[in-house]
């Protein structure tokens, strides 16, 4: 996992844009599934057969996209402004290192930030907000970004590279690991079936444009049939000191997801997810936290409804270029999500149980 989650945090593909991210996670599956496709919005959807036709389906979606920006303008003295995409706090923005992705290569450039010697006490008691940042490229005129490459509506994203903080904490930082790390361990889990087919056919959706309001996952929703489907996404860890909340830890276990603003996990998902973690020994920790959705919202529509869930791997400083997770929590979801594939065919999926008379 870590060797897939360190390739694909050294591209760029903010929501959009995740073409580079795509074609890697595609080249990844294809090895792996019995067939790998590509949909006219940009899902990459790999399916792996079960033995038996009559099996059940499971949809399993991760998304590819990650926040970041575009280029809304270049100014005539080469700085270039910038439009959000997808949800960045303006507090960490100014003096972060980023790419602007042309068509044909990634430049190199930096959010400026004025300097300390210049600081006047308003300055320092105010966050500049994102509309007056620019992006510094080394231009000296429009007409010399232009000739870098550079034009309106090219993605920006995060400059960083997977690193383990301290020695040996198997905790790694880096941008995008929403929802990076998901990839990661779908990519793992379809390596689990490589030779051997999975007990149910499992539809792993690597989606697109999650991060402004779950939209590839919605065209998957209308193109598969499954009997249910979850979602892997990371969450907000609120065990730093600042927050120190105690909810979500990182290296206590994958989360079961009971709801957020985008879905209410479905009852027989739950039962199904716990159960696997108690046949797999897998610590897990509950998920209830409003401010934050996953594909899993837009995955509960498909066809009249059907049962859905979300696991998700606590990560701290979401959305920002140092994005830290614990190693031992994907592996953890690795696990869990194999547990749930296996007694997948067994599982009750009702939503309750009628009393027959």
């Amino acid at each position: 996992m870590i060797t897939h989650l360190r390739h694909l945090v050294s591209l760029t593909g903010p929501s959009g844009s995740e073409e580079d991210v795509g074609r890697a996670v595609f080249r990844a599956a294809s090895g792996l599934a019995d067939r790998v496709e590509v949909d006219s919005f940009g899902n990459v959807i790999a399916v792996r057969e079960a033995l038996a036709e009559d099996a059940r389906r499971l949809i399993l979606a991760t998304h590819l996209d990650e926040v970041g920006f575009r280029v809304r303008h270049i100014g005539p003295d080469g700085f270039l402004r910038l439009e959000k995409v997808g949800g960045t706090d303006d507090r960490i923005l100014p003096a972060q290192r980023v790419w602007v992705r042309t068509e044909k290569d990634r430049l190199l450039g930096v959010i400026g930030t004025k300097s300390a010697h210049l600081l006047t006490d308003t300055d320092r008691q105010r966050v500049v907000l994102y509309p007056e940042l620019y992006v510094d490229i080394g231009a000296r005129s429009a007409d010399e970004a232009a000739g870098m490459g550079v034009r309106v509506g090219d993605p920006v994203g995060f400059v960083g590279d997977l690193a383990e903080l301290g020695r040996g904490s198997g905790r790694y930082t880096g941008h995008a690991l929403d929802d990076r790390a998901g990839c990661a361990v779908l990519l793992a889990l379809l390596e689990r079936y490589r030779d051997e087919p999975p007990p149910v056919t499992l539809i792993v959706a690597f989606t697109v444009q999650e991060e402004v309001g779950l939209r590839g996952a919605m065209a998957v929703a209308r193109a598969f049939d499954a009997d249910v489907a979850l979602a892997l996404d990371m969450t907000a860890a609120d065990d730093t000191p600042e927050v120190n909340g105690g909810h979500l830890r990182l290296g206590q276990g994958p989360t079961i997801k009971v709801m957020d603003f985008s879905t209410l996990a479905h009852p027989a998902v739950r039962r199904g997810l716990l159960a696997a973690a108690q046949e797999g020994g897998i610590d897990v920790q509950h998920e209830l936290l409003r401010g934050i959705g996953t594909d899993a919202g837009a995955l509960q529509h498909v066809g009249q409804g059907i049962p859905a869930g979300a696991v998700s791997v606590a990560n701290r400083y979401t959305h920002s270029p140092v994005e830290v997770l614990d190693e031992r929590d994907l592996e953890g979801a690795l696990g869990l999500l194999h547990q749930f594939v296996q007694l997948l065919p067994e599982l009750d999926l009702r939503f309750m149980a009628l009393d027959e008379e």
